[in-house]
């Protein structure tokens, strides 16, 4: 090809902007090319939806036909990627193609994030967030007005019954919504309430279990003097809830009701901006929509379908950011929320409490098991690990020094004891390094505390009664710790080294490291019993299974999500985490999944909503899982 008409190819190529929001469609300088059969635009929208990723030729085979491909599948899927190129890269000879790439087992599609109308509409959306966050309505309208104008119908329309477009369909639809409701909380706090109640109205009719936008509607019905009609859409609101779902509003929801009937001031009245949260343990009652939006999948949290050998619990109890969920393992549901710290992550329990760490408030919250209320709140640190016993809670700072209420920094650990008394000592070099750098451990037996620290690279065996340092460990950087009690020969410790890729493991009666087992991927956090070792790493075995016995890894299970921390309880393995669209490049729902240790398979994936799950414990004949907002 001359250089001539490799600049026209070139400036052609990067002209070309790909469309899903809406039936498939590829625009060149105004004019759409011509995509082709049915099968070929499939083959092109897997590509799109996994832009700069390779598509293996056995997965487009298996998309397009399923269980019976015929047997020229390979040769047809070929034939439909070299027409693609005719009509994408026109000009280009064999192994020229620069857009739509070769790359074994498979083919990739490259593309600029600015060349595909949903990653222009998921940026806009961000900005817009962010402008409404920072108080700045009027732009934060103009940026989600501009990316919801990018829609020309339901995502990917002429794809509505494949199943590889499904997800990302409903995906993208879900983020459709939460900028359409961020929209409308725009045009409250400009005061155009009378201008969206029509609207909302009507949104409220086609998508009836989102609480969200019944509380906009509330908020202009209010705004616009008609209290009455406001307490007749929450009316409304509790009937529906209760005949779908057979449970009542939300709390944040029930707040704004009662605030319309105290004619609470802070609802503002025209041109009022719309309450935003104002985070804390206990949330001020108004300070509602914003709550609601962080919870945009509340209602119908965890329903699922089931797939591929794994079931997908179902639950209609809302879970809300800033929780702590609880799970029932009789039944794999959702069984309460409650609300609890800024950003909970780390949980312990004992035989009075389930205690959580909110690293955003830097307290730790008390719940009664038996009640599910919270009762002591009080400022301790931004935690990263805890461990409860004998009256004691032990804690692995994360704050920076002076960002928590005692002033200590990473390195440090609490124990919070009877009284209360309150102990602190370092077990890291420094107070500047990773706020993740400790971590802990007990076993059930009461002797002794463990604490790893990555900076040190040590771990510390702690006389759980006095608080002296009995044994330190050197040469292992832990990002998990697990002490497994053993009353004849003492503690069993498993030790993550991330960097290394390997799992130590310390006998605690002789002091030492005994053994190192190589793991795939950096592992991270651990659960440990007498039986197996559970091991979460970064790589695409998500957890991983050390036999005790043999001090070998025996069973690497992939996961569908990417893993926060496990847990061991009820005859089952637990794992939290989130599920991440590499499309969208975002996090897109905190999940809890449950293992049978017996068979090393998921058997049920408890998925919270629009959330992160991030610490767990089980505990008091239940799970209890940290929630967090979204990434």
């Amino acid at each position: 090809m001359s250089d001539l008409g490799h600049r026209a190819t070139v400036e052609r190529t990067n002209a070309l902007d790909f469309r899903v929001l809406g039936p498939l469609q590829v625009a060149a300088n105004g004019s759409f090319l011509p995509l082709g059969g049915a099968k070929q635009r499939a083959v092109l929208a897997l590509l799109v939806l996994h832009p700069n990723e390779v598509v293996s030729l056995d997965r487009m085979i298996d998309e397009l036909w399923g269980g019976s491909p015929p047997d020229s599948a390979a040769n047809i899927v070929q034939g439909y990627v070299s027409h693609l190129r005719k009509v994408l890269e026109p000009g280009r000879g064999r192994g020229e193609h620069e857009l739509l790439v070769s790359r074994p087992p498979g083919y990739m599609l490259c593309l600029r994030p600015d060349q595909c109308d949903a990653e222009r509409f998921v940026r806009l959306g961000d900005e817009g967030r962010r402008l409404l966050d920072d108080g700045d309505p009027v732009r934060a309208g103009d940026q989600l007005r501009e990316g919801l104008a990018l829609w020309r119908g339901p995502a990917l329309a002429d794809f509505a019954y494949e199943s590889f477009a499904r997800a990302d369909a409903e995906r993208l639809e879900e983020l459709r919504l939460v900028a359409l409701e961020d929209r409308i909380d725009a045009d409250l706090a400009v005061g155009r309430h009378r201008d969206v109640v029509g609207e909302l109205r009507e949104l409220v009719a086609e998508h009836p279990l989102r609480e969200r936008l019944r509380a906009q509607l509330m908020l202009a019905l209010y705004r616009s003097g008609r209290q009455a009609d406001a307490l007749a859409a929450y009316r409304d609101a509790r009937d529906v809830l209760d005949a779908e779902l057979g449970v009542e509003p939300g709390p944040a929801l029930r707040e704004l009701e009662l605030a319309i009937l105290q004619h609470d001031p802070s609802l503002g009245g025209s041109g009022a901006a719309p309450m935003r949260i104002v985070s804390g343990v206990r949330r001020r009652p108004l300070l509602v929509l914003a709550a609601l939006a962080a919870a945009v999948t509340a209602v119908a949290a965890v329903v699922a379908v089931a797939t591929r050998g794994e079931t997908r619990a179902a639950s209609a109890v809302v879970v809300y950011p800033h929780s702590v969920a609880v799970i029932d393992p009789a039944t794999s549901r959702v069984v309460d929320d409650v609300l609890v710290g800024d950003y909970p992550t780390a949980l312990a329990a004992d035989a009075r409490y389930v205690y959580v760490a909110n690293a955003g408030a830097a307290t730790v919250s008390s719940i009664d098991p038996r009640t599910r209320t919270v009762y002591d709140v009080f400022g301790l640190s931004r935690a990263t690990d805890l461990v409860a016993g004998d009256g004691h809670l032990w804690a692995a700072n994360g704050g920076a020094p002076g960002h928590t209420p005692l002033g200590v920094g990473p390195g440090t650990l609490l124990d919070w004891g009877p009284g209360p008394t309150l102990k602190t000592w370092r077990v890291g070099p420094s107070m500047n390094g990773s706020e993740q750098q400790t971590t802990l451990a007990a076993d059930r037996s009461g002797y002794s505390i463990w604490a790893g620290n990555e900076n040190s690279r040590t771990v510390r065996e702690i006389d759980r009664s006095v608080g002296k340092t009995l044994l330190t460990i050197h040469g292992v950087a832990p990002g998990g710790l697990a002490a497994v009690g053993n009353s004849s020969i003492g503690d069993t410790v498993w030790a993550s080294d991330t960097g290394r890729n390997v799992v130590v493991r310390i006998d605690g009666n002789a002091g030492h490291i005994v053994h190192r087992v190589s793991v795939p991927g950096a592992p991270t956090r651990i659960a440990a019993d007498a039986g197996a070792v559970w091991v979460v790493t970064s790589g695409k075995h998500g957890l991983v299974r050390i036999d005790p016995r043999s001090n070998r890894v025996v069973a690497r299970i992939p996961l569908p999500i990417t893993p926060k921390r496990v847990a061991l309880g009820a005859g089952s393995v637990w794992v939290t985490g989130y599920r991440w669209s590499d499309h969208l490049r975002s996090s897109r729902g905190g999940t809890v999944l449950r293992i049978d240790p017996r068979t090393n398979r998921i058997v049920d994936r408890i998925v919270l909503g629009d959330v992160a799950a991030d610490g767990v414990v089980v505990s008091h004949g239940l799970v209890w899982v940290g929630v967090a907002p979204s990434a």
